[in-house]
């Protein structure tokens, strides 16, 4: 025990640096996980919206139970009750969705097109910046 106790007097200084990064290791650790918390309560949150702009329903959130059975088949990780399984998607309506041109003109040339015009447009107006407009009244004097 004499010896441990002399090594320590010797070493102090080097014990408290490895100490004080254990703690800064736990620290780093403790906050990482209350980040990836709080992202997975988002994405969960994000999920949630997403499959009610999908389904356009309300549900009730499953229970724990019922979260725990979901799981993938070959990860084994728990699955968010709001994820949307393959076959739990809602059918596309494409009615509204209008069919592609056939004889109008290409991508490229309205691009090409659309390019050309924002390049022959003028760059200014030919009035005064809002801040150079500003500088010249407070530079003005008073009452005039």
């Amino acid at each position: 025990m004499n010896e441990f106790t002399a090594w320590m007097q010797s070493n102090w200084y080097a014990l408290g640096n490895l100490l004080a990064q254990f703690g800064f290791l736990a620290a780093g650790v403790w906050f990482a996980r209350k980040i990836l918390k709080t992202i997975r309560a988002s994405q969960e949150q994000f999920g949630a919206l997403l499959k009610l702009s999908f389904t356009g329903a309300i549900s009730e959130r499953p229970s724990s139970m019922a979260a725990e059975d979901r799981s993938f088949a070959n990860t084994g990780v728990n699955a968010s009750p709001y994820w949307l399984m393959p076959e739990q998607k809602p059918p596309v309506d494409r009615t509204g969705l209008e069919e592609p041109q056939e004889n109008g003109p290409s991508h490229w040339a309205v691009a090409r097109h659309r390019a050309m015009e924002w390049l022959q447009t003028p760059m200014s107006n030919g009035e005064a910046a809002p801040w150079r407009r500003a500088i010249k009244w407070l530079q003005a004097p008073a009452r005039s």
